[in-house]
């Protein structure tokens, strides 16, 4: 379980920092538009597997919990591609 959180938490990061490198950089288009779709892929698969299995093993009281961490990590990606994006604006 902890594997697919640290890959949920890692699609996210990459799929920010690349569409943010996309943004700064529209002319070298083809590894960010690559690594994004990477990142897209990796977050909805774990998140998908890890929704379910989070499901079988969790109480329905918890359920909140469950809805407050899948947009905690969600907004992580929002907040990584911020950064890389002010990041790419300082050079």
């Amino acid at each position: 379980m902890g594997l697919l959180s640290v890959l949920f938490a890692l699609g996210l990061a990459l799929l920010g920092f690349s569409l943010a490198y996309l943004l700064r950089r529209p002319d070298e288009w083809v590894a960010p538009t690559v690594m994004a779709v990477v990142g897209l892929l990796m977050t909805l698969a774990t998140q998908t597997w890890g929704l379910r299995r989070l499901r079988r093993v969790v109480a329905p009281q918890y359920a909140v919990v469950l809805a407050a961490t899948r947009w905690g990590r969600l907004a992580l990606g929002v907040v990584v591609g911020l950064m890389v994006y002010f990041l790419l604006l300082a050079e």
